[in-house]
C-alpha cells in the first residue's frame, strides 16, 4: 500500500525535508558504487492503458507495475481525483509527474521511494481568479487537462466535468495540454471567464491502428491502412459515410452506376484495391452479397453495406481501411476485398452532454448530359429517316401519312416542342436529425443517440426514410470492463411512379403534355392504322404516375453487441464479444390495371401485385485471449488467440396475384387470381461458418517490426469435402526514422514495410454443398415424382486470394508533409464460376473453380501545408491521392466458352479470356464510314478491309479502367473559419459509348418514332462524298458493335467543395448556454467536365447537391 503521511508528520517532513534528501540521495549513491546497480525503477518505462480512472486507482497500478512505494500527503493529494492514463513505453517519473500535476513536485529517493510533495504558490501582484471549462472540437468535456501559468510551475488540472479554476495575474498566459491533444495558450487579458476547445493533435489522432479485433500501434504495424476521423468525413460532405470516404482514399473506389444515377434506394457498388471475382448470375444467391465488396465492421462486429449507408455519421469516430494480406488476415476468410473498420464515438463520464445535428441538402436533376432533338429536329430527322414514307405503292397509306405529318408540322409552327426530361423529375431536398446524450460517473457511462433522415431523390416519388437508435453502456470497475451497444434501425423506401427516366427521354417533343382540358390523357396519339403497317398510338409517358401504382420497401432491424473484458494483469486480458441481429423486410409493389405495360394484356390479368417479406437472423460469438508486454524497453510482444462461431439464417417468402378491377389501390383481395402456372415463392438459406485464429507482433528497439498470422476456416458456403481452409499472413517492417536517428524535428516517421499472405473471399450465396430436389406436380402408379432443382459440387475449393504488398510511410517537418506508396499483387486463384450445363440437363448456375484474376496496381497519397501555424490556428493543406490498377484473367483455356457466347449474343463488350482483363472491352476494328456508300467498312485480323461484319475479327479495342483516377484537394483553415475543396480526375478509360450506339445509330424502323440524340441527325451521313463518323441516316437496320463506339474519356469532377464557420468561442454562444455551435456548407458532385459526350443516369438521373449543417452541443 501506499504510504500516507498524518498533518503532523507532513509537517516535520516538510521542516527537515533537506535533511531527509541528503541522506537518502548518498544511500542511492553509495548503494550503485557496491552493488554496481545499472539502472532502478525511476529509470523504467511502464505501459499503462487504465482509461479514466481514479488516482488512487492508478497510483497502485504504477506500484505494482514499477515495484515502487510513493509518500505524499492525504491531506493535500485528492487520490479520489479522475485521470486519464493511457501511457505507452513511457518514463515512470514522467508518468506520474502527468497525472498528480503542476500543484505537485514528484521526486525521485532511494528504496524505489517517490515522494510527491505540492508547490509553493507564487503570488501576483494584479491577481484575478480564472475559471472555465476544457472541451474538444466536439463538445465532449475532457477531465485531467493541464492548465499551466506560462512561465511558472502554477497551475491545475481540469475536475471530471472539465472545469478549472486557477489565481493568475491578470495580464499573463495559460497553457492548455492533455494527451492526445495539440497545446493551447491564451492571454487572460483581464478575463475572468475563459472556456477551451482543444483539438486533436494529428500526429496522436494516427497512433493507434483500429482493426475491429484488437487495436495495434501504427509504429509497429506492417500492414497497408488509411485512417480517417469524423471531422475528415464531414469535410467531404453529410450524406453518407460511404460517398465520404470514397474522396479520401484512393484504394477505396464508388462505382458509378450509369443506369441507376443517384437514386436513393440503390445500393453502391464497392471496390478496395480491385476485383477478385466474377460476378455472374448464379455465383450469389438472392441473400448473398457482392464478391468483390470488402467487409464492414462496426464497432467490432461485422455488418452489411445497407446499414453502414443508412449509418449517422454524425456517430461515427474514425474508419480505419485495411487493405493488405498483413492488416486483414485478422478476418481470413472474408478479407480477399478488403475491411472497413468503422468506430463509432463512446459515451464520456461526467456531467450531461448533448450533441445536436441538423442536415439540409438540395439536390438538382443534373440534365447536361442529354443531348436530345427538339420537335423540328425530331420532325426532320423522321422524314429523311423514311418514317413518312409508305414502302412500296401505297397511295392511300401515304395520303393518311402526309395527314398526320403536316398536322404534327402545324403544331410545331404553333410552338408546341415538350421539353419531357424535366416533367417526371423535381428538386429533392433531404432533411436530417441526429441526437445524442451521453454522461455518466467514474464506473459507468452511458450514451443515447437518436437519427432521423427524409431523403427525397430528384425524380419525383422517390424516397428513402430512415431513423435509428442507439443505447450504449459500460461498466467499469477495476479489471472488469463490459460494454453493450443496442442499435435500432429501420427504413422506408418508395420508387418513383413515374416509373424508368428513359421513357420521358425517349417521348416526342412536337406532342403536347395534356390535351386541351389540361388533363394528362392515356395517349398522346391514337391513329391506330395507317394503311397496313404504322401503328401510332403512342403512350403518354406521365399517364402512369397518375394511377395508383406503388413499389415500397419496409425494413426494421434490432442488433445486440455486447462486449466483456477482463484484465487479468496489465500484460495479459480476455476477451468476449457477441452479437445478435434480427430483421425484416418487406417489398411491396403494384401495378394498376390502366399501367401501360398491360395494353396487350387479357382482362383478367391487366394489374399486377407481389409481397414479399424476408427474415433473417444471426448470432456471432468470439472469445480471445490477449497478452502485450514490454521486456527490457527493447522487446514488445503482442500475441493473440480466438475463436469464433457464428450462424446466419435468410428465409423468404413471395405472394404474386394477378388482374385487378380499375380504380383498385393494390389490396391483394380484389386480384382476380394468382400469376397463372405460379405458386408462392419461398427461399432459405443458413451460412455457418467457424474459425480459430493466432497472432503474433513483435518488435525491437522500435525498429525492426515483424507480423505473423495464421487462422482456420470453416464454412458450409463450398463443398462438403472442402469444410476449412487455413488463411495466413507474414509481414516485416523498419522504422528507418528510428535506425538512423534521424532528427525527430525533420522526420516524425520513414517507414519501409511488406507483407504477404492469403485471403479468402465468402461474398457468395449458398453454392449448394448437398444436391436439392424439388416436387413436381405429376402423379404416376408409382407416386408422385421429384426433380433435381440443385446440382452440388461437393469438391468445390474456396477462393483464396495471395496478397503480396509492398510500401513506405513517411510523416516530415513536425507533420507538414506526409506521404505514403504501396504497391500491391493479388492472384485469386482458384476463381468459383457460376456455368450452364448442357442444356439436356435441365440445370444451369452450376458452380466450379476454374482459372485465376491477378490484380496489380499502386497507390499514393500526399499531403503538403505550405503554411502550417498552428499556434495562430492557420492551416493551408494541399493533397493529391492516385491509383493504378491492371486486372488480368489467366487458366480459363474453353471452360467459360457458354459465358463468353452469352456475353456475345447480349452484346456485351467484356470476354473471359486468357491473358485479357476484365475491364477490356472486346469489338470489331472499324475503319469508319465509307464517304461513297455511307456503309462501315471493318478490318479482318489479317488486315483486310470488308463491309461484311464478323465477331471472329473482334480484339481488345479498349480498357474501360482509368490509367489513373484519384483526388486533388487543398484545404484551409483561418481561425475558426475552414474551406475545402476536392476534385476527382479519372485519365485514359475507355468507354462504350451508349448513347451514339443506341441514340445515333441502331436505329430500329421502329424506334425511329422515339426522340434520338441530335447527333443522329446532324453527324450521319447522307449524301455521296460526306465524311461522317455514322452510317446513312436511312438505315434501319441493325447496327453491329465495332470499334466506332468505343471512345476515350478524361474526366474532372467538383466531388467536394466545402465553407464551415466554428462560432464556438464567440460569447453569443455561451450566453445560449451552448458549448459549441459550427455551420458548415457543401457543394457535391457541383460540376463534372469529360472530354466526350455520353448519357449518363438511364433509368434514373445523376443529381449535383448543395448542403448545410448545423452542428450545437450543450
Amino acid at each position: 500500500m501506499e504510504k500516507k503521511l498524518t498533518a503532523e508528520t507532513c509537517t516535520l517532513l516538510e521542516r527537515h525535508k533537506g535533511f531527509i534528501l541528503l541522506i537518502m540521495k548518498r544511500s542511492l549513491i553509495l548503494s550503485i558504487l557496491f552493488f554496481s546497480l545499472t539502472a532502478s525503477s525511476f529509470s523504467q518505462k511502464i505501459t499503462l492503458e487504465l482509461g479514466k480512472v481514479k488516482l488512487a486507482q492508478a497510483l497502485k497500478s504504477i506500484k505494482q507495475e514499477a515495484n515502487i512505494d510513493f509518500f505524499y500527503s492525504d491531506n493535500e493529494l485528492d487520490v479520489n481525483r479522475v485521470v486519464m492514463v493511457n501511457y505507452k513505453n513511457t518514463d515512470v517519473l514522467k508518468v506520474v509527474s502527468d497525472l498528480v500535476g503542476v500543484h505537485f513536485n514528484v521526486e525521485k529517493t532511494g528504496d524505489n521511494i517517490m515522494l510527491i510533495t505540492p508547490v509553493v504558490i507564487q503570488t501576483f501582484q494584479n491577481t484575478i481568479k480564472v475559471k472555465g471549462n476544457v472541451s474538444d472540437e466536439n463538445g465532449e468535456i475532457l477531465p485531467g487537462v493541464t492548465v499551466l501559468i506560462k512561465g511558472t510551475k502554477i497551475g491545475t488540472t481540469t475536475d471530471f466535468d472539465g472545469n478549472y479554476s486557477i489565481n493568475a495575474d491578470e495580464q499573463s498566459t495559460l497553457v492548455f495540454s492533455y494527451v492526445g491533444y495539440a497545446s493551447q495558450e491564451v492571454k487572460v487579458d483581464g478575463k475572468s471567464v475563459i472556456n477551451i476547445k482543444l483539438k486533436q493533435d494529428i500526429s496522436e489522432l494516427d497512433e493507434v491502428v483500429i482493426t475491429g479485433v484488437v487495436q495495434r500501434k501504427k509504429e509497429s504495424f506492417t500492414g497497408a491502412f488509411t485512417t480517417v476521423s469524423r471531422e475528415d468525413l464531414r469535410a467531404v460532405g453529410n450524406l453518407n459515410v460511404v460517398q465520404s470516404l470514397k474522396t479520401l482514399d484512393p484504394s477505396f473506389l464508388v462505382l458509378d452506376n450509369n443506369v441507376m444515377g443517384s437514386n436513393p434506394n440503390v445500393m453502391p457498388k464497392i471496390e478496395v484495391r480491385g476485383q477478385t471475382s466474377i460476378t455472374t448470375e448464379g455465383i450469389a444467391d438472392e441473400f448473398g452479397g457482392d464478391p468483390n465488396q470488402p467487409l464492414f465492421v462496426l464497432d467490432g462486429f461485422e455488418t452489411d453495406l445497407r446499414t453502414i449507408v443508412d449509418l449517422d455519421m454524425n456517430r461515427v469516430a474514425s474508419i480505419t481501411i485495411l487493405k493488405d494480406a498483413a492488416s486483414t488476415a485478422l478476418y481470413g476468410a472474408k478479407s480477399a476485398n478488403g475491411v472497413v473498420v468503422v468506430e463509432t464515438i463512446k459515451p464520456q463520464a461526467g456531467k450531461l452532454r448533448v450533441n445536436y445535428t441538423t442536415d439540409f441538402r438540395i439536390e438538382s436533376p443534373d440534365l447536361s448530359d442529354y443531348n436530345m432533338m427538339n420537335a423540328e429536329e425530331k420532325l426532320e430527322f423522321e422524314r429523311l429517316s423514311g418514317r413518312w414514307t409508305a414502302p412500296g405503292y401505297d397511295p392511300n397509306g401515304q395520303f393518311e401519312l402526309d395527314n398526320i405529318y403536316n398536322a404534327t408540322l402545324a403544331e410545331i409552327k404553333r410552338g408546341v416542342d415538350t421539353y419531357w426530361l424535366d416533367q417526371p423529375t423535381q428538386t429533392g431536398t433531404t432533411l436530417g436529425h441526429s441526437l445524442y446524450v451521453d454522461g455518466g460517473s467514474e464506473n459507468f457511462t452511458f450514451g443515447v443517440g437518436l437519427n432521423y433522415k427524409n431523403q427525397n431523390g430528384v425524380m419525383i416519388g422517390s424516397d428513402r426514410e430512415t431513423w435509428g437508435g442507439q443505447i450504449n453502456l459500460n461498466y467499469r470497475k477495476d479489471k472488469l470492463n463490459i460494454s453493450n451497444i443496442l442499435y435500432v434501425n429501420g427504413y422506408d423506401a418508395n420508387e418513383s411512379p413515374y416509373g424508368t427516366f428513359s421513357n420521358f427521354v425517349q417521348a416526342n417533343p412536337y406532342y403536347r403534355l395534356t390535351d386541351e382540358n389540361g388533363d394528362i390523357t392515356r395517349f398522346l396519339d391514337e391513329n391506330t392504322k395507317v394503311g397496313t403497317l404504322y401503328n401510332f398510338d403512342v403512350v403518354n409517358p406521365l399517364y402512369n404516375s397518375t394511377l395508383k401504382s406503388f413499389d415500397n420497401t419496409g425494413n426494421f432491424s434490432l442488433q445486440n453487441n455486447l462486449r466483456v473484458i477482463y484484465n487479468i494483469s496489465n500484460a495479459f486480458r480476455i476477451q468476449t464479444n457477441l452479437q445478435l441481429r434480427k430483421g425484416v423486410t418487406t417489398t411491396k409493389t403494384f401495378l394498376d390495371s390502366e399501367h401501360s405495360s398491360f395494353l396487350n394484356t387479357t382482362l383478367f390479368e391487366k394489374g399486377s401485385y407481389s409481397n414479399s417479406r424476408i427474415d433473417n437472423f444471426s448470432y456471432r460469438f468470439n472469445a480471445m485471449a490477449s497478452y502485450s508486454k514490454i521486456l527490457n524497453e527493447d522487446h514488445n510482444i503482442n500475441i493473440n488467440l480466438r475463436a469464433e462461431a457464428e450462424e446466419t439464417k435468410n428465409e423468404r417468402l413471395t405472394v404474386s396475384a394477378v388482374g385487378f378491377p380499375a380504380g383498385t389501390n393494390g389490396n391483394p383481395a380484389f386480384a382476380f387470381s394468382y400469376t397463372p402456372d405460379a405458386r408462392p415463392s419461398t427461399g432459405l438459406s443458413v451460412y455457418r461458418r467457424v474459425n480459430v485464429l493466432g497472432s503474433a507482433n513483435y518488435t525491437y528497439k522500435r525498429k525492426y517490426l515483424f507480423d505473423a498470422t495464421y487462422r482456420l476456416d470453416g464454412s458450409t458456403t463450398f463443398g462438403r469435402n472442402e469444410k476449412f481452409s487455413p488463411f495466413w499472413a507474414v509481414g516485416l517492417g523498419w522504422n528507418l526514422n528510428n535506425e538512423f536517428n534521424m532528427n525527430p524535428e525533420q522526420v516524425q516517421m520513414l517507414k519501409l514495410r511488406g507483407n504477404i499472405g492469403s485471403n479468402g473471399n465468402q461474398g457468395f450465396g449458398s453454392l449448394a454443398s448437398t444436391s436439392i430436389y424439388g416436387f413436381n406436380q405429376t402423379i404416376n402408379v408409382f407416386g408422385q415424382g421429384v426433380n433435381l432443382a440443385t446440382l452440388a459440387n461437393p469438391d468445390l475449393e474456396w477462393q483464396k486470394t495471395l496478397n503480396t504488398s509492398i510500401g513506405i510511410d513517411g510523416v516530415f517537418f513536425k507533420n507538414r508533409f506526409s506521404t505514403t506508396f504501396n504497391f500491391f499483387n493479388k492472384n485469386t486463384d482458384p476463381l468459383v464460376v457460376a456455368v450452364d450445363l448442357p442444356s439436356s440437363t435441365g440445370l444451369f448456375n452450376y458452380p466450379i473453380n476454374t482459372g485465376n484474376l491477378v490484380s496489380r496496381g499502386a497507390e499514393v497519397i500526399l499531403k503538403f501545408s505550405p503554411i502550417f501555424n498552428l499556434e495562430n490556428r492557420v492551416v493551408w493543406t494541399l493533397g493529391y491521392t492516385a491509383t493504378m490498377i491492371t486486372t488480368t484473367f489467366d487458366g480459363f483455356e474453353n471452360s467459360l466458352k457458354s459465358l463468353n457466347d452469352g456475353q456475345l449474343s447480349s452484346r456485351t463488350l467484356q470476354r473471359y479470356r486468357d491473358g485479357f482483363s476484365p475491364d477490356d472491352l472486346w469489338a470489331v476494328p472499324s475503319l469508319g464510314i465509307d464517304p461513297a456508300t455511307g456503309k462501315e467498312v471493318f478490318l479482318t485480323k489479317d488486315g483486310q478491309q470488308t463491309f461484311e461484319f464478323d465477331t471472329d475479327n473482334e480484339i481488345v479495342m479498349g480498357n474501360s479502367r482509368p490509367d489513373v483516377e484519384g483526388v486533388i484537394s487543398s484545404s484551409l483553415r483561418i481561425k475558426n473559419f475552414t474551406f475545402g475543396a476536392y476534385l476527382r480526375y479519372r485519365i485514359g478509360a475507355d468507354r462504350f459509348n451508349t448513347a451514339l450506339y443506341n441514340k445515333v445509330e441502331n436505329i430500329s424502323r421502329e424506334d425511329v418514332t422515339l426522340n434520338q440524340d441530335r447527333r443522329a441527325l446532324y453527324d450521319r451521313w447522307q449524301n455521296p462524298g460526306d465524311v461522317s463518323s455514322f452510317r446513312a441516316i436511312s438505315l434501319t437496320d441493325f447496327t453491329p458493335i465495332s470499334s466506332r463506339f468505343i471512345q476515350k474519356e478524361n474526366e474532372l469532377i467538383g466531388e467536394s467543395i466545402n465553407l464551415g464557420y466554428d462560432f464556438s468561442s464567440a460569447n453569443w454562444v455561451n450566453s445560449m448556454g451552448l458549448s459549441s455551435l459550427r455551420l458548415t456548407a457543401y457543394m457535391n458532385d457541383i460540376f463534372r467536365l469529360s472530354s466526350i459526350q455520353v448519357e449518363r443516369g438511364i433509368s434514373y438521373p445523376f443529381a449535383r447537391a448543395v448542403s448545410f449543417s448545423l452542428n450545437a452541443s450543450f
